[in-house]
């Protein structure tokens, strides 16, 4: 029973996902009240009320999926930072929608640096350049490469033929190395 209570709590908090991104399309979050959040997407007030605590609640959990897929593929890929940026590419492509409402409507403009406060990425930025430059080379470079990639990936999130996962990733490994 707790496998179908657990699908069951999955299939909501996917809905009023769904139903969050629909409603960004049209306005910004500040605009969008829980109970058209929860007609829209047919669920009631008090289900939603069980899970999060406002439409910013919900927003950061959306957001906190997207980080933890990000810390969980760069521990996994640190040795190799190509197929770490094809990964999370392929992860944004297909998410697509919400990538872009993401970064192009500020709707939550702390978002950028909640990615680059991760841990993960700057102890792989490290290891990658371990002894290659002094303290503050390494803080600027860090900083200058990552901020780039961020930039690089934005502006591939927005068009409309965009390059592959694979040819973007070779791209800015080739510029970062």
């Amino acid at each position: 029973m707790e496998g179908k209570e657990n699908r069951r709590v999955a299939l909501t908090k996917r809905m009023l996902k769904d139903t969050l991104i629909e409603l960004l399309r049209e306005k910004d979050i500040y605009h969008i009240s829980i109970r058209e959040l929860c007609e829209r997407a047919d669920v009631n007030r008090t289900t939603f009320y069980k899970y999060y605590g406002s439409q910013f609640d919900l927003l950061t959990d959306m957001e906190n999926d997207i980080i933890a897929f990000i810390n969980k593929t760069v521990a996994k890929n640190q040795a190799n930072i190509e197929t770490t940026i094809r990964v999370l590419c392929e992860y944004l492509e297909n998410n697509l929608e919400f990538a872009r409402l993401l970064i192009n409507n500020n709707i939550d403009s702390a978002f950028p640096e909640k990615l680059f406060s991760l841990a993960v990425i700057k102890e792989s930025f490290l290891k990658n350049c371990f002894g290659k430059y002094d303290a503050a080379e390494t803080e600027y470079l860090f900083n200058f490469i990552i901020y780039g990639a961020f930039r690089i990936v934005c502006m591939w999130l927005n068009s409309e033929k965009r390059e592959s996962p694979e040819t973007l990733s070779a791209m800015i490994k080739r510029i970062a190395v």
